[in-house]
C-alpha cells in the first residue's frame, strides 16, 4: 500500500499547484478504483509515471469493435435483430507492451500480467520477442503484476539509472 500512498501524495501535490485556490478539505484525487482490474492497474503506473516527471502512455492495441446489427421489425410486428459484431485489427505490431515510458531519458516499455486463473496471463510469443528486441537496441522491458510490482522495480530501476 505504500506505491498507492505515494500516489495519492504526488497527484495531490499536483492538484495543489495545479488549483492553489481550493480549500484543502475539498481536494479529492482518483486512484481509478471503480475500474476493472487491468484497466486501473495501467492507469496508476501511467498517472505515477507522468506526475513524477516521466513520460508515460498506455497502449491500446485491441482493435476496434464494428456493430453491424440492427433491430427489424416484420409485418406483424415482431421484433427481431439481424447482422453481426466483427473484429478489426489495429494494425499495430503485435507485441507491444502494455505501456511505454521514458524515465530519465532511458525507453522503458512494461507488461501487465495479471495472475487471474492459475498463471495463465502469460507473454505471447510476439511479446517475448519485442522485448528481446527492446532489450537488445538497449532499452528496458519490465513485466508486473500489479502497480504495487511496478513500484517496487521502479526504485530498483532508479538505482540503475541514477
Amino acid at each position: 500500500m505504500k506505491a498507492l500512498k505515494e500516489l495519492e501524495n504526488l497527484l495531490l501535490q499536483e492538484s495543489r499547484e495545479k488549483y492553489p485556490s481550493i480549500p484543502e478539505h475539498a481536494r479529492t484525487v482518483n486512484l481509478f478504483g471503480k475500474l476493472k482490474a487491468e484497466k486501473r492497474e495501467k492507469k496508476r503506473i501511467e498517472a505515477f509515471l507522468n506526475v513524477s516527471g516521466h513520460y508515460a502512455a498506455i497502449i491500446e492495441n485491441r482493435g476496434q469493435r464494428l456493430d453491424n446489427r440492427k433491430t427489424v421489425t416484420d409485418i406483424i410486428g415482431r421484433q427481431k435483430v439481424i447482422g453481426s459484431v466483427t473484429f478489426i485489427g489495429s494494425g499495430m505490431r503485435k507485441g507491444l507492451a502494455d505501456l511505454k515510458a521514458t524515465i530519465f531519458g532511458r525507453s522503458v516499455d512494461i507488461e501487465l500480467k495479471r495472475i487471474y486463473k492459475k498463471g495463465k496471463d502469460r507473454q505471447s510469443e510476439e511479446q517475448k520477442e519485442e522485448q528481446i528486441r527492446i532489450e537488445r537496441a538497449g532499452g528496458i522491458y519490465l513485466i508486473v503484476s500489479s502497480f504495487e510490482d511496478f513500484y517496487i522495480k521502479y526504485l530498483e530501476l532508479l538505482a540503475i539509472i541514477k
